[in-house]
């Protein structure tokens, strides 16, 4: 059981208050909402207008390398898939395309989702829009008047599918 104490000078101190002990009505709790969005938007404001600046600016002093002159602006690049497994083809296939004067992005070996080699029978031009058929018709020529096909399948406006056929 508690024991009565007798009163002290902690029991005769005059009862705190102050305004944080008060209760807050409705608009004090709306002034508090609009003061945070206020500041939430001025601080957006201010990170989104330095992330323009910084976007603006260069960070690289030196000169920018311009694009060679061998590829024209307006010539789509020409990618080679070795579907023949056979270096020698591929080598002679990518050098065809070079001294074609064609845009050539490189060879890469066609390979499936697992990354196993596929091997084709028939070369094939493959585009990723029609606005490439008469480019892809001149490499066609390169590789025996091969077939196009139109598909989004591969990423370069033209890609050569390098089959066994390729001589």
């Amino acid at each position: 059981m508690a024991k009565k104490f007798p009163i002290d000078e902690f029991d005769s101190a005059t009862q705190h208050g102050g305004r944080h002990r008060v209760r807050r009505t409705a608009k004090d709790r709306v002034y508090e909402w609009v003061r945070i969005f206020v500041a939430a938007a001025v601080i957006a404001v201010i990170g989104y207008g330095a992330l323009k600046l910084v976007e603006s600016s260069t960070v690289f002093d030196g000169v920018l390398p311009q694009p060679s002159a061998s590829a024209s602006q307006s010539a789509p690049g020409v990618k080679l898939l070795d579907g023949t497994a056979v270096e020698a083809k591929v080598t002679k296939a990518s050098t065809a395309l070079i001294d074609g004067k064609f845009n050539f992005l490189g060879a890469a070996k066609l390979q499936d989702a697992d990354g196993t080699q596929i091997s084709i029978e028939k070369t094939l031009i493959v585009i990723t829009d029609e606005v490439f058929r008469s480019q892809a018709s001149e490499v066609a020529a390169l590789f025996g008047d091969a077939p196009i096909q139109v598909s989004t399948e591969f990423a370069g406006p033209i890609t050569v599918v390098l089959g066994k056929d390729f001589k």
